[in-house]
C-alpha cells in the first residue's frame, strides 16, 4: 500500500493548535491593543443623559425643564459651542397614560414634550440636530447631536419592544436608539419595568427579555463593537441582527422601578434626617447586580441624591403611603476590551422640579470614541497574525528521520532480521511520538513486524534509534508464501500536536512450504518459490495430487537414501 492510499483512508484530522481558538483570539486582540495607537485616533465626548417619569402630566414649564437640562447657558451668546455636550439623550416614562393610548397605541404627547423641550433651550436648540426619536405608548426617547459633530454620526436606528401585559403590551418595555459616532457603535435604551416592590423577579426577567428582543439591523462594512476587530469579520454583516450588546457602549436609563428590599419601618425619620444613604444597601437593583440576576456587568455612578420616588405632586415631600425608592437610574455597560471608556462626570436628581411623583435624573458621561485608520489596522493585524504564526510554528513539534524507507532485504522463514532508524527531535519543544493504527490495520504494525520503542518522548536535540524486527513464522507465512500479501507496509508515525510522518517498510520473503496448508500444497505442481500469485490462484482450480509434491519428494528421498544406511521409516 502506498502512502497516498494511506492518506486517503485516514479520517479527517482534528484541528491541532497550540491554543484554543478563543484563547488565540484573545491573544490577537491583546497584541492589537498594545499597538492601537498606530491605527486608532481617540477622542473624548460628553453625553448628557436624562430620564424622567412624568406621570402622564402636561409638559413642565420652561423653567422646570431648563433646571433639568442644566447645560443650557443663561446667555448662549457668551457660551462657546464646544462647551455643550456632544450628545443629548432624554428618556421619558408615562408620557401618555390615557386608556386609548394603551388600546390603540396612538400616543400623541411626544410632539408636545418635544416642542416644550426645544423651546426651553432657546437659541441653544439651534446648536443641536435631532438624530432620532422613538415612542412606545408612555416611553419616549430623544437623541440629539451637537451641530458641529453631527456629521460624525452614522447608521442611526431606533426600535422598541413591549413586555407589559401578557409580556407584549407596551405599558412596560423599552425604546432604544443605536448610532455610530466616528467608528464607535453606541446604544441607548430607555425602559420602564414592572412596578411594585414585590415584583423584583419580574423586573429581572423583563430586563433579560428586553436584552434578547431589542434588535437592530446589521449592515456590511459597519464598524465592529471592538475597534481592534478588522472589517470583514462578519460581526455587523448584512442580514445579521444586532443586539444591544453588539456595541462598544450601552447606556441604559429609565424608570427601572427597583425598590427597597424591606421596609425598615422608620422611613419618614430617615428621610427627615437626610440619612437616605444608609438605605442604599437595601436597593433591589444593586442587590440584583451583585447577584448577577440582572444588569450584570453594568456600572453606575455613586448615588448621592435622595430617592426619586414617590413624592406628593407639587412638592418635595414623600408620599407616606409609599416606600421611597431610587426608581429612576442611569447605568452603562462597556464591551470587554473597551473598559474604562465611560466615566461619570455627574449624577444627580433635580429636587426643584415638582410636576410629577418622580424627580427627574440627569447624568453627564464622558465617553472615549475613536476613528479607525482601516489600512493601518489591517496592516498591523496581518503583522500580528504573522507573529502568531511564527510563535505557533516554533511550538509545533518537528522531527527528523534518518530515512523514510526501512529495507530488510531477503527474509526467510523463521529468520529474525533487524534494522534501525534514527529519529531526532529537531524542534524547540518536547516531542511525543507514537506509531498509530490506520483504517486498514487495527494495530500500529503488521503482525510480522515489531517496533521498539513504538512510542516515547524526546526533548529538543535528543534522538533515539527505533528498532524494526521482522520474523515470519507459522502465523504469518501462509499469506506471504501464497503471495496474498507482501512483506511491505506503510507505517504512520504521529507527533502529538504535530504532523504525521510515513515510513515504508519492505523486504523480499523467500517463499517456503513451511506454514502452508496441506490443502494448498496438494494443488501445487511446481516449486512454490517459483510460483506467482496468479499461479497459486490457477492451481487451486486444477486437479490435485493425493500427496503434496514436497511431501512425496521428502519421503522418496528418505526411502531411497535412508534405507541404504539402515534406517527404518
Amino acid at each position: 500500500m502506498n502512502s497516498a492510499a494511506i492518506v486517503d483512508q485516514l479520517p479527517a484530522p482534528l484541528e491541532v493548535t497550540r491554543v484554543s481558538n478563543p484563547t488565540k483570539e484573545a491573544w490577537i486582540l491583546h497584541a492589537l491593543k498594545k499597538r492601537k495607537t498606530e491605527f486608532l485616533d481617540t477622542h473624548t465626548i460628553t453625553a448628557f443623559v436624562g430620564t424622567w417619569n412624568v406621570n402622564g402630566r402636561a409638559p413642565a414649564s420652561s423653567t422646570a425643564l431648563a433646571s433639568w437640562l442644566n447645560f443650557i447657558p443663561k446667555d448662549s451668546g457668551q457660551t462657546a459651542l464646544t462647551t455643550l455636550p456632544e450628545l443629548l439623550v432624554l428618556g421619558f416614562q408615562e408620557l401618555d397614560v390615557r386608556a386609548e393610548a394603551f388600546v390603540y397605541n396612538n400616543a400623541v404627547k411626544d410632539v408636545e414634550w418635544t416642542d416644550a423641550l426645544e423651546g426651553c433651550m432657546g437659541t441653544t436648540q439651534h446648536a443641536y440636530r435631532k438624530l432620532a426619536t422613538k415612542q412606545l405608548i408612555g416611553m419616549f426617547i430623544m437623541v440629539y447631536a451637537r451641530i458641529d459633530v453631527a456629521e460624525r454620526v452614522s447608521d442611526v436606528q431606533a426600535t422598541s419592544v413591549g413586555c407589559g401585559i401578557m409580556g407584549m403590551v407596551g405599558n412596560k418595555g423599552a425604546v432604544a436608539v443605536r448610532l455610530t459616532y466616528l467608528d464607535t457603535p453606541l446604544c441607548f435604551v430607555c425602559s420602564h419595568l414592572a412596578h411594585d416592590a414585590a415584583q423584583v423577579d419580574r423586573r429581572n426577567a423583563q430586563f433579560h427579555d428586553l436584552c434578547k428582543r431589542l434588535l437592530f439591523a446589521g449592515r456590511d462594512g459597519a464598524p465592529a463593537a471592538d475597534p481592534l476587530v478588522p472589517l470583514g469579520s462578519g460581526v455587523h454583516g448584512a442580514g445579521r441582527s444586532l443586539s444591544v450588546f453588539d456595541h462598544s457602549y450601552l447606556v441604559w436609563l429609565g424608570d427601572l422601578n427597583y425598590r427597597l428590599a424591606i421596609d425598615t419601618g422608620d422611613m419618614a425619620e430617615i428621610m427627615a434626617r437626610g440619612e437616605h444613604q444608609s438605605l442604599l444597601g437595601l436597593d433591589q437593583l444593586r442587590i440584583a447586580m451583585i447577584n448577577k440576576q440582572a444588569f450584570a456587568g453594568f456600572e453606575e455612578a455613586g448615588i448621592a441624591f435622595a430617592p426619586t420616588y414617590k413624592y406628593v405632586l407639587g412638592t418635595s415631600t414623600y408620599d407616606e403611603g409609599r416606600r421611597p425608592a431610587w426608581c429612576d437610574r442611569v447605568l452603562w455597560w462597556t464591551r470587554p476590551g473597551c473598559e474604562g471608556g465611560v466615566r461619570s462626570l455627574s449624577y444627580e436628581s433635580v429636587d426643584s422640579v415638582m410636576t410629577s411623583d418622580h424627580k427627574p435624573v440627569r447624568s453627564r458621561l464622558e465617553l472615549d470614541v475613536w476613528k479607525v485608520n482601516q489600512e493601518c489596522r489591517q496592516a498591523v493585524y496581518l503583522e500580528v497574525l504573522r507573529e502568531l504564526d511564527r510563535y505557533e510554528n516554533e511550538c509545533i513539534p518537528t522531527a527528523t528521520l534518518a530515512a523514510n524507507i526501512v529495507d530488510f532485504g531477503e527474509v526467510a522463514f523463521g529468520q529474525l532480521v533487524r534494522r534501525s532508524m534514527r529519529l531526532a527531535n529537531s524542534g524547540q519543544v518536547p516531542l511525543e511520538y507514537s506509531f498509530v493504527a490506520t483504517p486498514s490495520r487495527p494495530h500500529y504494525a503488521p503482525p510480522w513486524l515489531r517496533i521498539s520503542p513504538h512510542c516515547g518522548m524526546l526533548l529538543p536535540g535528543e534522538s533515539v534509534d527505533v528498532g524494526f524486527s521482522v520474523l515470519v513464522d507459522e502465523r504469518t507465512s501462509a499469506a506471504l508464501s501464497t503471495r496474498a500479501e507482501d512483506l511491505s507496509d506503510i507505517l504512520v508515525l504521529h507527533l502529538d500536536r504535530g504532523r504525521d510522518y510515513f515510513v515504508q517498510v519492505q523486504g523480499q520473503y523467500l517463499t517456503s512450504v513451511y506454514g502452508m496448508s496441506l490443502d494448498v500444497l496438494v494443488h501445487c505442481k511446481q516449486a512454490v518459490r517459483t510460483m506467482t500469485r496468479e499461479d497459486f490462484e490457477a492451481c487451486l482450480d486444477s486437479g490435485q495430487f493425493s500427496v503434496p509434491v514436497c511431501v512425496w519428494t521428502l519421503t522418496d528421498f528418505l526411502s531411497t537414501y535412508a534405507l541404504d544406511r539402515g534406517y527404518s521409516l
